[in-house]
């Protein structure tokens, strides 16, 4: 997902109009404020700026602001941790673009509204296993995840 964010292939309205699929509207699922691109639903959106406040608060970093998604793939290299640290910040980062593009598709086919913070609560989940299976990192716990997802560096 986040290679196709990357190259601007994920299937958006607007990306869906320039290949001449009829559609009726090329307006964000989410906040219906401005054309759905991959840059706005993932790092404009009214949506997606609440889950991006919400993890940099979650992970005590700096706020993550991004006008491109390749700038979402790139946040990590301007906050001042240790390599850990970044590679952390990095997979929280595709797993929450991740998250916010399922909740949007979850709107579109199931008509099934997603707040940012069940997005959220996802993206602890998918990330806390995605830790917790690493062998450096294999004894930590859900409640300290929860609380500060660098705690174990």
């Amino acid at each position: 997902m986040a290679w196709r964010g990357n190259l601007d292939r994920l299937a958006t309205r607007d990306n869906l109009r320039r290949r001449n699929v009829d559609i009726t509207s090329v307006m964000c699922h989410f906040c219906d404020e401005y054309e759905e691109t991959v840059d706005h639903l993932l790092t404009a959106c009214s949506v997606a700026i609440r889950v991006w406040e919400t993890v940099s608060a979650w992970c005590n970093i700096p706020p993550i602001f991004a006008f491109e998604f390749k700038d979402l793939m790139d946040s990590h290299n301007s906050i001042q941790v240790g390599k850990k640290a970044k590679k952390i910040i990095l997979w929280l980062a595709i797993i929450s673009c991740w998250y916010i593009w399922k909740g949007r598709n979850e709107l579109v086919f199931n008509q099934m509204r997603r707040s940012p913070q069940e997005i959220m609560v996802e993206i602890k989940l998918r990330g806390f296993g995605w830790v917790k299976n690493r062998p450096s990192c294999k004894y930590i716990s859900w409640k300290d995840w929860c609380k500060y997802p660098m705690y174990m560096l």
